[in-house]
């Protein structure tokens, strides 16, 4: 693995911490959907880096020639389809969780005048 990989992941993964960070610590319900947008997205992320295969020049898992010589350079060089195809149905379902937990908080809202889970929970009073 080079370095540009292995500093990808990292980086990848201390966004992941500190967006489950944010969820744990903060009280500010819009903060929580928030970062776990962001780590559902961070996720995604790292779905479709270790989907990359480390080749020189790598194509599309896109076949274009319907030869021998099509088929050999896409096993060799193409990358894993499959991770893409995960990422695309995790991006809609997280965009619906997303909209469905930001329609909560709205209703939170309206209901209790407060998004501080604190105040809802009856601690900071």
């Amino acid at each position: 693995m080079s370095l540009a990989a292995s500093l990808v992941i990292t980086a990848t993964v201390a966004t992941m911490l500190v967006a489950l960070y944010g969820v744990a610590v903060r009280p500010n319900l819009v903060k929580k959907v928030l970062c776990l947008s962001l780590f559902s997205d961070m996720v995604n992320v790292l779905v479709i880096f270790l989907g990359y295969r480390d080749v020189k020049n790598p194509l599309p898992p896109v076949l274009t020639e319907y030869s021998g010589e099509g088929v050999t350079k896409l096993v060799e060089r193409g990358v894993d389809p499959f991770p893409q195809a995960l990422t695309i149905t995790a991006i809609v379902i997280g965009l619906a969780v997303t909209v469905l937990m930001a329609y909560g908080v709205i209703h939170i809202q309206r209901k209790y005048g407060t998004v501080d889970v604190r105040k809802l929970a009856g601690w900071d009073e």
